[in-house]
């Protein structure tokens, strides 16, 4: 654990990085999670040095790193010959550790450097990467790093990949390391959780609406979601995205990234919306729904500040 504190500051440096790819690194990380499974420091320790190992080098050692990642090799269950690939090793620990903030940072931030390769991503999304991110969203609501990390992790996790050269080295090795579950497509594993992605991201935006960092993420979320026209009618009906995409262009007119990210998103879902006058009218409706019951909400809110006050006063007097 001591060791894998201080390799993140030594991998900061790109040559030490390269040579600690080239001596294989990588193995030896995922080698000690899975030899020690129950120690949630050294599993944090590891998704620590997993984010600077992940870095992109391009070329060789990009792919020194990658082969770690996807292949079996040096990465056994203690006594057993079962192969586990890093991607696995990675994602059960997140899976494990779900409790621990800390460590659910550091995973989903050495998840946006290694879906960086698209046959990681592949394998990230296929072996349950982006339900993974979803649930330390939902297990931390209220941690700043965690909704970022995730959130950043999840911009690039829910755009497909473009399918990978059959019979390419690569496809072979991840549909080896896959097996039955290579049949599932990273469109359908998106598909069973997009409803849950966007309530977590409307979610992140309405705690964090002070953050410029997460909302910029999270408006990067909603607009990669909504390049897919299938998904329209889920973010419409999501409550409060709508709105709270109105409301960062509104009131961050600075950060362009945002104002292009959530623009473009209310441009496609307004499209959509004048597309179809049922869906129109029902989401009208909708939108009057949430804010009726919004001014419900702040007179019962005012109504209990008020019998407070009064019970405040009540004991003074009789004091």
């Amino acid at each position: 654990t001591m060791c894998l504190k201080v390799l993140p500051f030594l991998l900061e440096d790109e040559n030490q990085r390269t040579t600690a790819q080239r001596a294989g690194l990588t193995d030896i990380v995922l080698r000690g999670m899975v030899l020690f499974p129950d120690s949630v420091e050294l599993h944090t320790a590891a998704f620590h040095t997993l984010v600077l190992l992940a870095r992109p080098l391009g070329g060789k050692e990009g792919m020194l790193f990658h082969s770690a990642m996807v292949n079996a090799s040096g990465i056994f269950n203690v006594g057993s010959n079962t192969g586990k690939n890093g991607i696995a090793v990675m994602l059960d620990s997140m899976r494990r550790f779900s409790h621990d903030e800390v460590l659910q940072a550091m995973s989903c931030w050495s998840m946006v450097n290694i879906a960086l390769i698209p046959s990681q991503k592949t394998m990230l999304v296929k072996l349950g990467g982006i339900s993974v991110a979803a649930n330390a969203m939902m297990q931390h609501p209220y941690n700043a790093e965690v909704q970022f990390r995730a959130l950043f992790a999840l911009i690039n996790l829910v755009i497909p990949s473009e399918n990978l050269s059959e019979g390419s080295a690569e496809a072979m090795a991840v549909q080896e390391q896959l097996g039955e579950v290579s049949q599932t497509t990273e469109q359908e594993m998106l598909d069973e959780n997009v409803g849950q992605i966007a309530n977590l991201v409307v979610v992140a935006m309405k705690n964090f609406c002070s953050s410029e960092a997460i909302l910029n993420r999270a408006c990067l979320v909603l607009h990669n979601l909504s390049l897919n026209e299938d998904y329209h009618t889920t973010l419409l009906w999501t409550p409060n995205c709508y709105q709270m995409l109105e409301w960062c262009i509104g009131n961050y007119r600075h950060d362009r990234v945002l104002q292009q990210s959530a623009g473009g998103t209310l441009q496609r879902l307004q499209t959509t919306l004048a597309n179809d006058e049922d869906l129109r009218m029902r989401f009208a409706a909708s939108i009057r729904a949430q804010q009726q019951r919004s001014l419900e909400q702040a007179r019962r809110e005012a109504i209990y500040i008020q019998e407070q006050q009064q019970q405040e006063e009540h004991s003074m007097n009789q004091n």
